[in-house]
């Protein structure tokens, strides 16, 4: 008994067809994430985009987009290219692929903006509300999922100790 994939499909582009929810569906509001070759990033209602390998000659990512496990996409993308992920003509993920930086110490892939909208077909996300002690308005929610296994990823520092890094080496090797 063999293993089905799916076939590899990337759209890179938007389709007049597709429905765009209210608000209310957005998990994910055009945040960036910064990932390196084999890290994975866990989405919400189980969505993980995995990164495979990047291509040094054509400044090119493989990545992987997986449900629970189960293959959805994959599909090797350069610099500002998007992945989008469809069901049933809406859109559930939006992801563009901002910088491939390169250097002797590795990869930092980051993708920048970055959509999630909420999967109708999948169980809702808890949502928790947040105390604020600074102000008195209780509107402050944040979403948080049950069985979430969120990848550490890089912090703001490290990316940018990263980029320092790899312009530091070019200016290096240049000279």
């Amino acid at each position: 008994m063999g293993i089905a994939l799916a076939e590899p499909t990337i759209i890179r582009s938007y389709s007049e067809h597709l429905v765009v929810r209210d608000a209310d569906t957005l998990l994910i509001n055009g945040t960036g994430i910064f990932l390196t070759t084999g890290d994975s990033w866990d989405f919400y209602q189980g969505y993980t985009l995995n990164i495979k390998s990047v291509n040094l000659d054509k400044k090119q990512v493989w990545v992987k987009l997986l449900n629970n496990d189960e293959l959805l996409e994959e599909g090797i993308l350069s610099e500002g290219e998007i992945l989008v992920y469809s069901k049933e003509e809406q859109e559930i993920l939006n992801i563009t692929v901002d910088t491939i930086y390169i250097s002797p110490e590795g990869e930092l892939i980051t993708f920048k903006p970055v959509y999630q909208h909420q999967d109708p077909d999948l169980p809702d996300p808890r949502i928790e509300e947040v105390e604020d002690n600074s102000s008195q308005n209780n509107d402050n929610v944040s979403i948080v999922e049950d069985n979430s296994k969120q990848s550490s990823g890089f912090t703001i520092l490290q990316a940018l100790a990263g980029i320092s890094l790899i312009l530091l080496s070019r200016s290096t090797f240049t000279k």
